[in-house]
């Protein structure tokens, strides 16, 4: 049973991989979008209790002791792995999550739901981009600098990720 575990983890681990480095040297970046796009509130956005800047001692008292953890050099962070969800953690705070099943978001979209069903939980208000041969929509709470992507294959959910955003005013 351990070996499937690890086997899982390493499956959900390139696939998340993939997502993050993208196939296309044309598709967008989510960034290329924040300026045209009005922001919406995602500050409720958990996953048991754990939200965009709890500690790993937080995630390690929702979730237990991870399957796996990463630690990756440049930029000095770490992953921890569970069954169907990682955490990106950078100087000790969580920075990121990505789900593929067994979870929902808190306005409870989960995998296996349609782009319309987004849409009508998080609103109109979305960009739409090609990553890594997935049709993805995302949102941006500005204020929160925080962001929600949704990646379908298809027009089902396949993966849903939650990530912290820098302004890119701030350059």
């Amino acid at each position: 049973m351990k070996s499937k575990t690890k086997f899982s983890i390493q499956i959900f681990s390139l696939f998340i991989l993939l997502l993050l480095m993208g196939c296309d040297p044309l598709a967008k970046s989510k960034m290329e979008f924040y300026n045209d796009m009005d922001s919406i509130n995602l500050s409720e956005e958990n996953i048991n209790s754990i939200t965009l800047n709890s500690t790993p001692n937080d995630v390690i008292g929702a979730f237990g002791k991870p399957i796996e953890v990463n630690i990756v050099a440049n930029p000095k962070s770490k992953y921890l792995f569970y069954e169907g969800i990682e955490f990106g953690i950078i100087e000790d705070k969580v920075i990121s999550y990505y789900f593929t099943n067994n979870y929902q978001t808190v306005k409870g979209i989960k995998v296996g739901d349609t782009k319309e069903n987004v849409i009508q939980a998080y609103g109109e208000n979305f960009y739409e981009r090609v990553e890594s041969g997935l049709i993805t929509i995302g949102y941006f709470d500005k204020e929160n600098m925080s962001n929600l992507e949704i990646g379908f294959k298809e027009n089902k959910a396949v993966i849903i990720t939650i990530e912290k955003v820098e302004s890119p005013n701030n350059n």
